[in-house]
């Protein structure tokens, strides 16, 4: 089975199940913890796939499209407040476990991000937020800033050398580093983002 073909079975697997189970149950604090670690298992699995494929350039940049992705799908789902909070306090512990430098630095991150997340959508209905194109296209791209300008102000605090990223913006040096890590984190949030909101209305057109 190759990449493209295991995506693929994950999503559908997982995503049916979920979508086939969302109407049936309660919410409460244990569907959302539920939920949370269901989306945190996915989010590891499709970033480690992706980024098996790609250089140590864009390394990263799945993870940044299925957190969007997670967190669009686990918002719009439950429908009450915390859950994108949840999904990334859980994510953020278990990357701690990830063996890069400074992944210390990925907790505050995904707080940041799911923080920023959770309280766009409280800015009025927050069931009507979770599934608004907009809101939860908006929603992304600052949760996706919030992240980057974290874990990109904490690499700076230690001396990080960002010497992967220097290849491409050694012109321009501290800016360009910047430019390119928000830059990044926001576009593969936006996409991941629309990509959860395409993959809602598929599903739902199927039950």
């Amino acid at each position: 089975m190759n990449h493209g073909d295991c995506l693929n079975t994950i999503l559908n697997s997982f995503v049916m199940e979920l979508f086939s189970n969302a109407t049936s149950l309660k919410t409460s604090r244990v569907k959302l913890i539920a939920y949370a670690t269901m989306f945190t298992a996915v989010y590891f699995v499709l970033s480690y796939v992706v980024s098996a494929t790609i250089g140590p350039l864009l390394r990263g940049s799945g993870a940044h499209f299925f957190r969007a992705f997670c967190m669009v799908l686990i918002a719009s789902q439950l429908r009450t407040q915390n859950g994108p909070l949840v999904f990334s306090i859980v994510s953020g512990l278990l990357l701690l476990m990830v063996p890069a430098p400074a992944s210390y630095l990925y907790l505050p991150g995904s707080i940041g991000a799911g923080l920023v997340y959770e309280f766009w959508l409280r800015r009025g209905d927050y069931a009507k937020n979770a599934i608004s194109n907009k809101m939860i296209v908006i929603g992304s791209m600052l949760s996706g800033a919030a992240e980057s300008a974290i874990v990109t102000a904490g690499l700076f605090a230690i001396g990080f050398s960002f010497s992967e990223i220097s290849v491409l913006t050694s012109d321009i040096g501290v800016v360009g580093i910047w430019v390119f890590s928000l830059s990044k984190n926001i576009l593969m949030s936006t996409a991941g983002a629309f990509v959860a909101i395409g993959f809602i209305r598929s599903k739902l057109s199927q039950i």
